[in-house]
């Protein structure tokens, strides 16, 4: 009777001890299984023929100048003035969502994302260091000069975004609203390909910035 009660008493000692400890003795301990949960399904796109939500028609922004002239930050204004009504406008709207590349509808470099997402993002307007859905272009802009080629940059860990004067004096508000736009977009998420590459046009902030230089150009004298 006493070996029988040894025996039990030894069984629910081996078949209580915790895992943890069972792996740290080398023991073979059982298989461990996991539940496995099916990821999100991807946001499907607006119909193209909705009207544009609300959140493209109260998209506006907020900008800090610095080095700036008088006549810079009207220019400025200007180029966001566009910005707000290329995006409120349908137009932007189902370009970005039929946007292809290579005959699929994709951005290069879109972070997984749908064309559908992308373009809510942009509606969002949730900057990575700001992060919060105010639907409002958080900007803080300094002009400095140089003589090489680059039109503007910015930084992954800041909010500033450098525009070369070389460039910025002789664009229009159209090409300022299209620069603005395109570093913007690096502020939300997105980036592209140091070197060029006809691929690398088909990226977000390229493609953006691109697309909002094209239909800026019907409201430059409104």
């Amino acid at each position: 009777m006493l070996r029988v009660f040894f025996l039990f008493s030894l069984f629910l000692l081996v078949s209580c001890q915790p895992k943890s400890e069972c792996e740290t003795q080398g023991t073979n301990c059982p298989a461990e299984t996991e539940d496995t949960i099916d990821p999100p399904a991807p946001t499907p796109d607006p119909l193209p023929e909705d009207e544009v939500s609300n959140d493209a028609l109260i998209f506006d922004a907020t900008v800090k100048f610095r080095n700036f002239e008088r006549d810079d930050e009207e220019k400025v204004h200007k180029a966001l003035e566009i910005i707000k009504k290329v995006v409120a406008s349908k137009e932007f709207r189902n370009r970005v969502l039929g946007f292809t590349y290579q005959g699929k509808k994709a951005f290069v470099d879109n972070q997984g994302l749908t064309n559908g997402q992308i373009y809510q993002m942009v509606l969002n307007a949730s900057e990575e260091l700001q992060p919060s859905v105010d639907h409002q272009m958080d900007l803080d802009l300094e002009l400095y000069t140089s003589r090489d080629n680059v039109v503007g940059y910015t930084y992954p860990n800041v909010m500033r975004i450098y525009m070369n004067t070389k460039y910025f004096n002789a664009y229009t508000p159209v090409e300022v609203a299209g620069n603005i736009f395109h570093e913007w977009t690096h502020k939300i998420g997105f980036d592209h390909a140091f070197e060029y590459s006809v691929k690398r046009d088909s990226s977000v902030p390229y493609a953006l910035g691109y697309l909002m230089e094209e239909l800026g150009e019907r409201y430059l004298d409104e």
